[in-house]
């Protein structure tokens, strides 16, 4: 049975921190693609998918390919942490046994790349009948045989580059989660807004909620709205989440939702909207925050103090 779910996520949109897809530290230059690949798996099955590798540069290249599987960082921010080597997160200990890189009918653990060649890998995945559902995170890395990851643990890599690989393996069981946190300053002098959002998925699975922000100004006018970009967030884990204006901002890792309006008056009123998946559940909660301008302040201020001054001046008069 041949089951894939695959595609490609552009890193325009990336809803997943990962390494550059092309990368360059020192003289390394190599690029892969895709950066993301997501997979979904009934048993038994057998996937295949492309990996590209390209030698950017006029210098041949040996790489070595290691797996490594990961998990969200403690930042919640989007950025991933690897595990120790032979170190699993899921329900099958031996997953990455079941997983192989081929070039041509030939199965490979190191590659070499000409000046400016390109390499169409292929990735296998064995899944037997019975296999435990659940879900599987893991890069593949392309890494310069110079280097070496050690005990090497952050999501930017050291003269190497990888793709990460999201394994759901079975039917994915009841969506589970909750907004932990919806904040913003409660006092303003002007604008834009921060808001602060963040999401806890409670589920086995991952998730790619979606929703929005609606900003009622004091009226109940409609004054404003970020649509909440879709972000991978891992198995129980949390994530803060962020607005589709950034997703081509170089803050990858920002932790709040931008609204850009400047000039900013009265009582607001934000309300988000958060649905987990195409099924629910849905979620929404609400917050109020006040904009006075700093020169209404001081004018207010100026003339608070002329007012007193005359008021105290005919009293003593009286």
């Amino acid at each position: 049975m041949y089951m894939p779910v695959l595609f490609l996520i552009l890193t325009l949109t990336m809803l997943l921190n990962t390494p550059d897809a092309y990368a360059q530290e020192g003289q390394f230059s190599v690029g892969i693609l895709p950066p993301i690949l997501e997979i979904n798996a009934d048993p038994p099955a057998k996937i295949e998918s492309i990996i590209s590798v390209h030698n950017l540069n006029d210098n041949s290249r040996d790489l070595n390919i290691v797996f490594r599987s990961f998990r969200p960082s403690d930042q919640k921010n989007g950025q991933i942490e690897y595990l120790a080597e032979n170190k699993i997160e899921g329900p099958d200990p031996l997953i990455l046994q079941k997983i192989g890189i081929y070039e041509g009918e030939r199965q490979v653990s190191k590659i070499s790349l000409g000046p400016f060649e390109t390499k169409e890998l292929k990735m296998k995945i064995s899944i037997e009948p019975g296999a435990p559902i659940g879900d599987y995170y893991f890069s593949i890395i392309f890494i310069s045989q110079a280097e070496s990851l050690g005990s090497f643990s952050q999501s930017i890599l050291p003269g190497g580059i990888g793709t990460n690989v999201i394994l759901s393996v079975g039917k994915k069981g009841e969506t589970r989660g909750e907004i932990v946190k919806f904040s913003s300053p409660f006092f303003l002098g002007s604008g834009p807004v921060p808001f602060t959002l963040l999401l806890r998925n409670n589920s086995e699975h991952f998730i790619v909620p979606r929703g929005r922000i609606m900003i009622k100004n004091m009226f109940g006018k409609d004054a404003g709205k970020l649509e909440i970009l879709p972000q991978y967030i891992l198995s129980n884990s949390e994530r803060y989440m962020r607005d589709t204006n950034q997703a081509t901002s170089s803050a990858q890792t920002s932790q709040t939702l931008l609204w850009p309006e400047k000039f900013l008056l009265g009582i607001y009123t934000a309300k988000a909207f958060v649905k987990l998946s195409e099924n629910g559940p849905n979620f929404e909660t609400s917050l109020t925050f006040v904009a006075l301008p700093l020169y209404i302040i001081f004018a207010i201020s100026f003339f608070a103090f002329i007012l007193l001054g005359i008021y105290l001046r005919v009293r003593k008069r009286l």
